[in-house]
């Protein structure tokens, strides 16, 4: 047995071949003496091991046997604190979809909304699949087969071990829908398996996140992550002392993969650690170039929407350059991808306003204004809404329902709303004493929660955009304290909950935090 893979029975049963696969060779290299004083944590920031929701912090010791740390009760409480109402029911509120159970309890990798499509398969068809899925070997490609044809030799594909075998098809299958948002080309699914082929960096950040987001609602084993987490940084260490490597398409996408890994451990109101946004910064920071390549864009859009979201979690500006030659800020005709990236980018410009150190300046915020304005008014047809539902309050509804074409215009929609309520939250041109103030901070407060309402339905009405509920469940958290209506407060708490029990995105101090400013603990 891989010493590296630890001396429990779990691990044991982990690997069912006699030789080391691919990555594992890999790991093995990776868990060598580092050279002295060129450890991770002198280039991305003093890496801390991850920390493990439910689980425990796995030891970051090179030297068998690994030793682990038992903090389940520190990590329960910082993550679960609000638990009892993770376990609360969404049915008091018809604007949420209804996520239907699976024929028969499969044991699917896929969270349950993504299962929705294969629930009209027969049981008996079904139900084999799995059992075949489960008892399945993987073997070379035999000898003369023209299935082993390709221009490149010595790769690790196919895959021979079970448990690579299941990583790889959940990033294909769920994970990557995450990322190709904003992206016809969908290179986080179409691009980076295939060239995961030639970097074992690149496939071990597949496994981590992929057995990462697995440990969380699944059978699976919570170490498993950590190591292909660790044998990533044996490379990503050697950044600092080989600039050429700030050029590697493949690591700035392995980089991305791990610090997604990371915001799984970030909850909405919390302390981020960023020890791969350090890494990010410097493969984008020095993106000098006028053309990058379309995988190096793609990398810098999803990085981009990472650090709004991380820098909102901290209340900080953001830590990426805003004024690369590629960047574009201009209203001209566009596709979609690029009228999403758009808005994207002027979120950041927001969030450096809002969380900037420099103070309020009416001339600059009139600027952000004007372009949220110009940006709404200037979009093609197809940013309007493909159907649009308002609410019925004899149906239970709290949210409107509001469907758009396609996923770049969805992440377009909610970082435009998102930008807008924090513009409105930082509005400092109304009246400061006196009853108009009084009124003015009335309006506002109204627009805000008119803004949020279809923030909400935006999320909730396009359940295959994933992570607009993320950006749904910042504004939630940014103004859900000006809620005073109770079941406007459920349906809001019910965000928070189905997104953290559907997609595994910490907000449970989001839900404490919120209780207690509508008084509902002491």
């Amino acid at each position: 047995m891989n010493p590296h893979f630890g001396n429990n029975a779990d691990t044991q049963s982990y690997r069912s071949s006699k030789s080391p696969s691919y990555v594992e060779r890999s790991m093995s290299n990776a868990f060598g003496a580092s050279p002295p004083g060129m450890g991770p944590e002198h280039v991305f920031g003093a890496l801390r091991p991850i920390r493990f929701a439910k689980q425990r912090l796995l030891s970051g010791s090179n030297t068998p046997p690994v030793k682990f740390v038992d903090e389940t009760h520190d990590v329960e409480a910082h993550y679960l604190s609000d638990s009892e109402n993770l376990e609360r029911s969404y049915s008091h509120d018809s604007s949420f979809p209804s996520y239907d159970k699976p024929v028969s309890d499969d044991d699917s990798d896929l969270p349950q909304e993504s299962r929705i499509e294969v629930v009209e398969m027969s049981q008996g068809i079904k139900d084999a699949a799995i059992r075949q899925d489960f008892r399945r070997t993987y073997d070379p490609i035999p000898y003369g087969s023209t299935l082993g044809l390709a221009s490149v030799e010595s790769v690790p594909y196919p895959l021979t071990e079970n448990h690579e075998v299941r990583l790889m098809q959940y990033y294909i299958t769920y994970m990557c829908t995450w990322f190709d948002l904003c992206d016809s080309r969908r290179h986080f699914a179409n691009v980076v398996p295939p060239r995961a082929a030639s970097c074992p960096t690149l496939l071990n950040a597949i496994f981590a996140l992929s057995s990462r987001h697995l440990s969380l609602n699944a059978s699976y084993d919570p170490y498993a992550s950590d190591r292909y987490h660790q044998a990533c940084l044996k490379r990503l260490s050697t950044i600092s002392s080989d600039p050429s490597a700030l050029n590697d398409d493949d690591l700035l996408a392995a980089t991305i993969l791990l610090r997604t890994l990371e915001e799984l451990d970030v909850p909405l109101i919390g302390t981020d650690h960023e020890g791969h946004l350090l890494g990010i910064q410097l493969f984008m920071n020095t993106c000098n170039s006028t053309t990058p390549s379309g995988l190096r864009l793609a990398s810098f859009w999803i990085g981009m929407r990472q650090e709004v979201t991380m820098s909102f979690a901290s209340q900080r500006p953001v830590k990426i350059r805003l004024d690369h030659e590629f960047m574009d800020r201009s209203l001209s005709p566009a596709d979609d991808d690029t009228w999403a990236n758009r808005i994207v980018l002027h979120s950041a410009d927001v969030i450096n306003y809002c969380f900037g150190n420099n103070g309020p300046n009416r001339v600059r915020y009139q600027e952000l204004v004007d372009y949220n304005q110009a940006w709404l008014r200037a979009r093609p047809v197809s940013w309007l809404p493909m159907a649009y539902s308002a609410v019925d309050k004899s149906l239970g509804e709290t949210f409107p329902h509001i469907v758009y074409l396609n996923n770049a215009v969805v992440v377009g929609q909610v970082h435009g709303f998102f930008a807008r309520i924090l513009l409105m939250c930082h509005d400092d041109r109304a009246p400061r004493i006196g009853p108009a103030a009084q009124l003015a901070q009335k309006e506002i407060d109204n627009d805000i929660r008119t803004q949020v309402r279809e923030l909400c339905g935006i999320a909730l009405s396009n359940p295959s955009t994933r992570p607009a509920m993320f950006t749904a469940c910042m504004g939630v958290t940014a103004c859900g304290g000006r809620f005073t209506e109770k079941h406007e407060q459920m349906a809001l708490l019910d965000i928070l909950i189905l997104t953290e029990k559907t997609h595994n995105w910490p907000t449970a101090s989001a839900q404490v935090h919120l209780k207690r400013a509508w008084g509902w603990e002491d």
